[in-house]
């Protein structure tokens, strides 16, 4: 079996960030648009990467979970 790639929704709104975890593009598309109709921004997209090397600036022991 192949590997299937697990796509990470990054957000934040004026005092939370929020990491998301979708198993295909269309669905992290479709987040990332609701997001932004909801007022969260900074909202990207990254293809296959862990939360603690995104760039968050926080210890993996601290870093939020990801939800579905």
């Amino acid at each position: 079996m192949g590997a299937t790639m697990t796509y990470f929704i990054f957000a934040r709104d004026g005092t939370s960030r929020i990491v998301l975890k979708r198993d295909t593009r269309e669905a992290a598309e479709k987040k990332a648009r609701e997001l932004k109709d909801l007022g969260w921004f900074d909202v990207k997209i990254e293809a296959g990467v862990e939360p603690d090397r995104a760039g968050l600036g926080l210890p993996a022991d601290q870093l939020p979970r990801p939800h579905r």
